[in-house]
């Protein structure tokens, strides 16, 4: 019932944050991506309109079929680039080795079952060299009374918003899986709750870092 309500009026709900901040990250992170892209959890296709003609074809991985016929609905008048859904199950990708050229996860490691094994997945996936493009919200690791309210509200939070977990060390977590961060930028997400807003987004790479910030 939940999952049904949240691909419903997920762009919806998402409005206000996209309007203050999420559409231009989208934007400046997707610009410099090409080749064969894999977009992991891509929900309603918010990136979409982001990927820029270097792309030559994206898949959408999609896990919930709520989700899917929502997307279905907004690619059936999108002609822009070649697009693929890939139906999996939110823990292992149906991909060859070393099969595409970058990576993206905007607001998809908050709820998948198991991050460490789904970014083992996506290293697994990867080409040599090849980017982890992200946007994730994290825990309140630098502002204790909110990581208090985070631990406290996460088991409600988790129930209507798709297993959506508030407390995740995501940038740890990427690290531990292998990537250097090439670039990453930790800020707020404005226009959702105060318990969301703390943020990463960024690019991880499968090799030595060429630089960070």
């Amino acid at each position: 019932m939940f999952s049904w309500l949240l691909s419903k009026y997920y762009d919806r709900i998402m409005s206000d944050a996209e309007k203050k901040g999420l559409q231009d990250w989208r934007k400046t992170l997707l610009s410099n991506l090409s080749g064969n892209v894999l977009e992991l959890g891509c929900g309603t296709g918010a990136n979409l309109e982001f990927y820029p003609a270097t792309v030559h074809h994206l898949v959408c991985a999609e896990p919930c079929r709520h989700m899917q016929k929502q997307l279905q609905i907004k690619l059936a008048s999108y002609k822009q680039l070649e697009v693929t859904i890939l139906d999996y199950d939110g823990n292992t990708l149906p991909m060859p080795d070393a099969s595409v050229d970058a990576v993206v996860s905007t607001l998809v490691l908050c709820s998948v079952s198991n991050p460490t094994q789904m970014l083992s997945e996506i290293y697994r996936v990867l080409k040599p060299n090849a980017k982890l493009v992200f946007i994730e919200h994290v825990a309140a690791v630098n502002n204790p009374k909110r990581f208090k309210w985070q631990k406290r509200l996460e088991p409600f939070w988790k129930m209507i918003a798709g297993g959506c977990r508030l407390t995740r060390h995501t940038e740890q977590t990427i690290i531990q899986a292998g990537f250097q961060l090439q670039e990453i930028t930790r800020g707020s997400m404005r226009g959702v709750p105060p318990i969301v807003r703390p943020s990463i987004r960024g690019i991880a790479v499968k090799s030595k870092a060429i630089h960070s910030i």
